[in-house]
């Protein structure tokens, strides 16, 4: 028993220390509980529509262009936190702000591109995943809406993602109520025809998105005009950057981009693979995610505390405390999956029957998002993994883990199952496969942490 504790100590924490872990984590995670919520608000609004659960599936598949646009700003703006909070940690708030605008430049060319590709090829997108022309029909409405929010979503992401390097998140948190708001007041107005407002269905679920987006971009341009926020209105500061803070950023930045863009293709492959073995399955799909998106938040946050707390020791050149910051905060990161592993079980059972759907896709739901709770623990390690391997500026193991193996392992795989096994593999077997197929590379991501590569000071590295 003593050697147990003496094994342990060094993960576990004071008080003090987990309530400023937590002070950086629970903005965050309230954040981002508060965007899930009304998601699922908004889900139970589509999915009123049609008991064939058609409206949800169409608004999923057109959805998933998103993962890829998220996977570029959340490798762009995860690169440039990590410089962002090295160099907060540095007290150099003049390459702080010139890498915060050269990311907004960035993130909007990004944006340009998905808008060309949605807005003019909405049907391409949608014929990509699924067949049925009434689903096709409805997701071609909704993408010639939501092309034009990826510009104001491009905005939002570098701000959010920049203000919680610093650690800066209640911000953020308030954007976030404000726009969470006005979309589902939008949206039960414009899908029902409430509010004396036309009933438009799948469309009007997409113009409440885009009001929304742009309610939260603005809310964001007031702050920075009015220099209320850390990074003020300067877009030329991101031109005026030093050669050396420029080379990095392309350096550490260019490798997120490239890595977060194939782990959003690959989801959205597993999601071609399901869409394959059992289209009508799909809305099942989608509330099981819904239900364990619980587990997303709470990563989030945690991925915050990392990014902070270690970022910054590592930035001031305190290495050994962010070696101490790692270990104590793997332990919390276990326990919080426990945790979440039992909410979301519970909300398995519950979330389904809140759909307007058929009996079986509710059963089906339910089976699905137990499956994926189970695999919550290893998920939530893997992602502290990674996240530590980012903070240091490792990108070369975080990329060998993250897409390099999603893309040589679980993607092949289910390539091979869309192909050769429809109408011969249901949805449950599919699922388990890739799950355990994704989730096998946590012993390498454990290993990559000990090795210690990561304990690094980027401030003081010439590229």
């Amino acid at each position: 028993m003593q050697r147990l504790r003496t094994a342990i100590q060094p993960y576990l924490g004071t008080k003090a220390y987990y309530r400023g872990a937590l002070a950086v984590m629970l903005p965050v995670t309230v954040q981002q509980l508060i965007n899930n919520l009304f998601n699922m608000v908004d889900n139970l609004m589509v999915g009123s529509l049609d008991v064939q659960g058609l409206a949800i599936s169409a608004v999923s598949v057109a959805n998933m262009p998103v993962m890829v646009f998220n996977g570029f700003i959340f490798g762009l703006v995860g690169g440039g936190g990590l410089l962002i909070s090295q160099y907060y940690g540095a007290k150099d708030r003049r390459s702080c702000q010139g890498i915060f605008w050269l990311q907004m430049a960035i993130a909007l060319v990004n944006a340009t591109v998905f808008f060309l590709v949605l807005y003019l090829f909405p049907e391409n997108v949608m014929r990509i995943y699924v067949s049925d022309p009434y689903t096709v029909a409805l997701g071609v409405s909704y993408l010639r809406i939501i092309a034009f929010s990826y510009f104001p979503a491009a905005i939002s992401g570098a701000c959010i993602f920049s203000l919680r390097s610093l650690g800066q998140n209640r911000v953020p948190m308030l954007a976030s109520m404000i726009s969470m708001g006005v979309n589902v007041v939008c949206n039960y107005a414009l899908i029902y025809g409430n509010f004396g407002m036309p009933k438009l269905g799948v469309v009007g679920a997409a113009y409440g998105t885009l009001i929304a987006r742009l309610f939260e971009m603005g809310f964001y341009t007031l702050l920075m005009m009015r220099e209320r926020m850390y990074f003020h209105f300067a877009p030329l500061d991101g031109f005026r950057l030093e050669k050396r803070v420029r080379s990095q950023f392309i350096q550490k930045a260019a490798p997120m981009i490239v890595n977060e863009m194939l782990y959003g293709l690959g989801l959205n492959i597993f999601f071609w693979c399901y869409a394959k073995l059992a289209e009508s399955a799909l809305p099942a799909l989608t509330i099981a995610e819904l239900a364990t998106q619980i587990s997303a938040v709470i990563i989030t946050g945690g991925s915050s505390a990392i990014s902070v707390l270690i970022g910054t020791a590592l930035g001031a050149g305190e290495l050994d405390k962010a070696r101490d910051h790692c270990k104590k905060l793997s332990l919390l990161t276990f326990l919080i999956s426990l945790v979440s592993m039992t909410l979301c079980m519970g909300i398995a059972f519950i979330l389904p029957q809140f759909y307007s759907i058929q009996a079986e896709l509710r059963s089906l739901a339910t089976e699905l998002s137990c499956i994926l709770a189970l695999f919550l623990p290893a998920n939530f390690m893997y992602s502290f993994c990674f996240f530590v391997l980012r903070a240091g500026g490792d990108m070369r193991n975080a990329m060998l883990l993250d897409s390099g193996y999603m893309w040589f392992v679980p993607v092949p795989a289910s390539v091979l199952m869309a192909l050769l096994l429809p109408g011969r593999l249901s949805l449950v077997p599919a699922l388990i496969i890739v799950q355990v197929l994704m989730n096998a590379k946590l012993l390498w991501a454990v290993r990559a942490v000990r090795k210690g590569t990561w304990v690094r000071n980027l401030t003081l590295e010439q590229p």
